[in-house]
């Protein structure tokens, strides 16, 4: 259900881009600019509506399967997971226009898909499983806000106003380091109260990986292209601290 909710926000953020940052971006590439450069004369701007509203359709059934399954309450859940990704990009609303796309990425990507997984397995909506998901919902905007650097121009253009335009590059670079820390200290936080193992702080190991990083976008930040290895650490970053926490979730839980 998360996957499909994913993937039908993704291909609709694609289809109203198309007509707006993606057509005036001169610096899209492999992590950023939106799908259009790829496609085009390929698939057309109408295939990745019709791709969202399958897959939002694949996340209603997966929802009628758990609720069925004894779990209605993931219509909660799910149904503000499918709320961020409508309102992320659907005119008139574009949130991410206005400044609140960073924050709605980071509560679809982090709290509530550890809420809702906690609730599937526990049957109990609890605050504790809402708290894990900080970790990965800092990780995950520090993705969406490093790729908004070399978008910075399209997106001034095309009036998507998220909140790197908002700030200009240079001050957005302390935001960037905000995710990161925040990342690191909300792992530190999580285990101080219990809900982390003391495991949990392998996480630290990749102290090097953030602070290389960081440095990059402090010097290459006017540079679209020389931030494409930034744009890959970082997701490499959530992605390996990811699997670093799951495993020692795993272990705690087990």
């Amino acid at each position: 259900g998360v996957l499909f909710l994913h993937l039908g926000a993704n291909t609709l953020n694609d289809y109203f881009d198309w007509v707006g940052s993606d057509q005036v971006n001169r610096h899209a590439g492999t992590f950023s600019g939106g799908s259009r450069h790829l496609v085009e004369g390929i698939l057309a701007r109408k295939v990745f509506l019709v791709m969202s509203g399958l897959f939002f359709g694949l996340a209603l059934a997966a929802g009628l399967v758990l609720a069925f399954a004894g779990r209605p309450l993931v219509f909660l859940v799910g149904g503000l997971g499918a709320a961020a990704g409508l309102l992320y990009s659907t005119r008139p609303f574009s949130l991410q226009s206005r400044g609140l796309g960073e924050i709605l990425i980071f509560f679809a990507f982090g709290p509530l898909v550890t809420w809702g997984m906690g609730y599937v397995f526990t049957a109990g909506l609890s605050w504790e499983f809402f708290l894990l998901g900080l970790p990965n919902g800092f990780a995950v905007t520090a993705i969406l806000w490093i790729n908004e650097f070399p978008d910075f121009e399209a997106d001034l253009r095309s009036g998507k106003r998220n909140l790197v335009v908002r700030m200009g590059l240079a001050p957005a670079r302390i935001g960037y380091l905000a995710l990161l820390t925040g990342f690191f200290g909300s792992v530190v936080l999580l285990w101080m109260e219990g809900l982390l193992p003391l495991l949990s702080m392998s996480v630290l190991l990749l102290l090097p990986l953030a602070a290389l990083l960081i440095r990059s976008v402090w010097s290459r930040y006017r540079d679209p292209a020389a931030l494409a290895p930034v744009q890959g650490g970082t997701i490499a970053f959530q992605a390996l601290s990811s699997v670093l926490l799951t495993a020692t979730l795993f272990g705690f839980f087990c």
